[in-house]
């Protein structure tokens, strides 16, 4: 009898596939992780606000060492007069329960994926910062812009980044050989 050659990624047969295997897996993870956001926001809202707080004076903090006129206040942060409110939304959890689910599904080590979390989550809220920082200066210069930033370009970014932080883990954490790194003489 012929001897069967390894599944692939091209491999037809369902459940096979590691693509497949993933992708079933992120789809599962994705359908768990994200109905435990919605009912733990949902149920504990108040309890979040901290997180909303934290957005909000980190933007601010970041707005104010290059520019003045910025104040923020509980969620507010207002430069030049122009307000942004930071919800739920703004705090780049949703992300974080994306990107987790891609992590949780890759077929690795639970050490890899861990230092992919450790590195990743971060990673994500630093973007996050930085994509409210450019919507408070762009909203301050031209509400148009602002609306354009805000519903279409940063998600569209958003999507990219996940996918950015998510292929940079696997490349350098999961494919990574150790028995070819060069060592540097020291």
């Amino acid at each position: 009898m012929p001897e069967r050659p390894p599944a692939s990624l091209s491999d037809s047969r369902p459940g096979r596939s590691p693509a497949l295997r993933f992708v079933l897996k992120f789809v599962l993870l994705l359908a768990v992780l994200g109905g435990a956001y919605a009912w733990l926001t949902a149920r504990y809202a108040e309890s979040l606000g901290w997180l909303m707080d934290t957005t909000a004076a980190v933007t601010g903090s970041v707005v104010s060492l290059f520019f003045g006129e910025v104040h923020w206040s509980g969620r507010f942060v207002s430069y030049r007069g122009f307000p942004v409110e930071v919800i739920d939304e703004c705090t780049g959890l949703l992300e974080m329960v994306i990107f987790t689910a891609a992590v949780l599904a890759f077929s690795t080590t639970p050490g890899k994926k861990l230092l992919g979390l450790a590195l990743g989550l971060p990673a994500i809220y630093l973007f996050n910062i930085l994509r409210i920082v450019v919507l408070v200066i762009a909203g301050a210069s031209s509400k148009p812009l602002f609306d354009f930033l805000h519903l279409y370009f940063w998600q569209a970014t958003l999507i990219l980044m996940i996918a950015s932080v998510w292929i940079a883990w696997i490349y350098l954490v999961v494919f990574r050989d150790p028995k070819r790194a060069v060592a540097v003489p020291g």
